[in-house]
């Protein structure tokens, strides 16, 4: 299993806002368009319909942040699942209506926004802290000689700790090496803040439903006790024990 890669981490905080916004939307839209239609029953179709888009969306973003944490770059693709055309939509319906997750995507829908502004919001915050911290000897030199403006004229009470005669140069290297730390930092605090968004989409997602196992599969699993064709006989020993 290889390490979560922090470039990885990093996307999947900045792609949870737009994400959280269209759960928002879809669930919003499909429970104000369907719960006042499910009087006259067109409703229940429009409701599994959000409800099952819902789901896939949390669906995905769980598998994603499941890959992430083994260390994979793409997530594992789901197993392939009948259309409501080739089932009947009526069973659709009901195979949407009766799973957990489905409601459980409602939550996820209307709690993605907050989490996803708050990822957002560190993800990108983090970065250019760190990098614009890192860069302080070249603004203060920049700013110096296009427009005479000092950036450091506090001396933020390091002349009190001893008898030091620092420069505004020289404050602008130390925060220069406190850049250096917060940038050797950011890999381990983008690894920690996708932790801690896998663990809450994972939670709101929940485990992995058991698929059942079709007729055909019964049979042709090489676990079944109907499959005798594997089942060899030997010969009886002739003698009696």
């Amino acid at each position: 299993m290889r390490k979560p890669s922090a470039l990885l981490a990093w996307k999947m905080l900045v792609l949870a806002l737009p994400k959280g916004i269209g759960a928002l939307v879809i669930v919003v839209v499909g429970l104000a368009a369907g719960l006042p239609l499910t009087i006259v029953l067109i409703g229940v179709p429009l409701l599994a319909g959000m409800l099952s888009l819902a789901r896939k969306m949390m669906v995905d973003e769980a598998r994603l942040a499941e890959g992430w944490l083994q260390g994979k770059e793409y997530p594992a693709l789901p197993e392939e699942t009948a259309a409501p055309s080739q089932q009947g939509w009526k069973t659709w319906v009901l195979s949407v209506l009766k799973d957990r997750r489905s409601y459980r995507a409602i939550g996820f829908g209307f709690l993605e926004l907050p989490i996803g502004i708050l990822a957002f919001t560190m993800a990108i915050v983090l970065p250019v802290v760190a990098f614009s911290v890192l860069l302080s000897p070249l603004a203060y030199e920049v700013s110096m000689r296009w427009f005479e403006f000092n950036l450091f004229p506090d001396s933020w009470g390091l002349n009190q700790l001893g008898d030091w005669s620092l420069t505004s140069a020289h404050r602008s290297w130390i925060a220069g090496g406190v850049g250096v730390i917060l940038t050797l930092l950011l890999p381990l605090m983008l690894r920690g803040l996708g932790r801690w968004y896998a663990a809450w989409v994972r939670a709101i997602a929940g485990p992995e439903p058991v698929r059942e196992a079709t007729p055909e599969e019964a049979y042709t699993s090489p676990f079944s006790p109907f499959e005798m064709d594997s089942i060899e006989a030997g010969p009886f020993p002739a003698t009696r024990t």
